[in-house]
């Protein structure tokens, strides 16, 4: 070991740290070559030292012989045990400022000049992870980031659906029920999935930026691309698929090839849409919610059948009822009191594809 170089004097931290390394490894290849002492031995003797060498500057009641396992398990206990102290104490704290008006009172009274400050340095703090992944900023317009599904109301009046039977059709009456499910027909061109193909080609920098990813019952779909190219096939995977967009230019893009339903409110209608492309064969699924709570399911293409399960606060006082969604066909429904399942329709043979809306 003449030739380790151990003269670490006027020399930076990166520097030192790789000459370190470098006489750790011819050591330990002498080691292996004059002693017979394996890497594995060897690298549980660092470790025993390092850990032996910290714990004699923090603790007296060191034992040198301790073995190196319990080294590990006991740094890792320590390392627990401060991390639990620490919740324990911030819950303590949120508990105290919850129930004690006063305190809560007089916190939030000292932190109000700190809040646009704080929000304005935590900006900077995230901005090198925003660089690093991009695709977080795809968060930035959604008003909700997980759904509870253990969400109930209590005291949800569930007399509008109550006496509901069936679906109405108002497509010859002018009325509109806010609670009770009711179709119409509209003047709607059937669209298909080439139309769809051709509006992406002509807008994909919109489409690519905006509204590019898509949810597939088909594992090798996961994007508009990959969509359109399964569609193409001549043998095709059975799958459902779910195109969702909420951002303002692939809405109006979008807005060329789906009418407007002219029973609906001309205002109020929400951002965030869906488009549920699915093959004849498609397995059932629920429909998504959206932001308000007037639901409408327009059929494009295709026929599906929608069947409209009472919510679990109206379950016990209203019936499951069904509908036969043809194509040019809207379905209007309020999603505090139903819950719906898009199921395939044994006589239709066809891609179905349903533009899924909202209105307040």
């Amino acid at each position: 070991m003449e030739d380790a170089e151990m003269n670490y004097a006027n020399l930076t931290r990166n520097p030192i740290i790789s000459k370190y390394l470098i006489n750790v490894n011819k050591l330990k290849q002498f080691a292996a070559e004059s002693c017979q002492i394996s890497n594995r031995q060897f690298d549980n003797y660092l470790f025993l030292q390092y850990f032996s060498q910290n714990n004699w500057r923090n603790s007296t009641n060191f034992y040198v012989n301790s073995s190196l396992k319990d080294e590990i398990v006991k740094q890792i206990i320590d390392r627990k045990r401060k991390i639990l102290f620490w919740i324990f104490y911030l819950v303590i704290a949120c508990l105290f400022l919850t129930y004690k008006n006063e305190a809560s009172t007089l916190v939030l009274r000292n932190i109000q000049t700190f809040i646009y400050p704080g929000m304005k340095l935590w900006r900077k703090m995230t901005l090198p992870v925003i660089s690093k992944f991009p695709g977080l900023t795809e968060l930035y317009d959604e008003s909700c980031l997980m759904m509870n599904p253990f969400f109930q109301v209590d005291d949800l009046n569930c007399e509008p659906c109550a006496g509901v039977v069936n679906v109405l059709d108002l497509t010859h009456v002018q009325q509109r029920t806010e609670f009770v499910p009711f179709i119409f027909k509209i003047n709607q061109q059937p669209v298909y999935v080439s139309d769809l193909f051709e509006l992406y080609k002509s807008n994909k920098d919109v489409f690519y930026r905006d509204a590019y990813r898509v949810t597939s019952t088909n594992r090798e779909v996961t994007n508009l691309d990959e969509l359109f190219h399964d569609f193409n096939r001549t043998h095709q995977v059975k799958s459902h698929n779910l195109w969702r967009c909420n951002r303002m230019p692939p809405a109006r893009t979008l807005r060329t090839l789906f009418a407007r339903p002219n029973r609906l409110p001309t205002t109020g209608i929400a951002l965030e849409r869906y488009l549920a492309i699915d093959t004849d064969d498609a397995p059932s699924y629920p429909i998504p919610d959206a932001e308000c709570s007037n639901m409408f399911i327009q059929q494009a293409l295709g026929t599906r059948i929608i069947i409209l399960r009472p919510t679990t606060e109206c379950r016990s006082k209203c019936r499951t009822i069904s509908i036969r969604l043809p194509q040019s066909f809207v379905l209007s429904y309020n999603w505090w009191y139903w819950r719906p399942i898009s199921a395939p329709d044994q006589f239709s043979k066809s891609t179905s594809i349903s533009f899924i809306g909202s209105y307040c």
